[in-house]
């Protein structure tokens, strides 16, 4: 059995895509017995898909002015 901070870690790399099949097993039978992580599981999983739906349709929303006014902003903070 896995630890929650194991489970937190694994929950992490799976929305990147780089986690394995034992693992995955390994965090599905932890989210099984520990509540707490199955909710970190699916705040996650909602934050990732609404980031993901965002950056699929900020293009359509911004005019070129826009998003060149916003790459020169955040130019001159790095």
């Amino acid at each position: 059995m896995i630890t929650c901070k194991k489970a937190t870690e694994f929950i992490i790399q799976r929305e990147e895509g780089k986690i394995s099949f034992r693992q995955r097993v390994q965090l599905w039978l932890h989210m099984g017995v520990c509540g707490l992580c199955k909710l970190f599981y699916k705040q996650s999983s909602l934050i990732s898909k609404t980031i993901h739906h965002l950056h699929e349709h900020i293009d359509d929303q911004l005019s070129a002015a826009e998003k060149e006014i916003m790459i020169n902003a955040l130019g001159r903070e790095a």
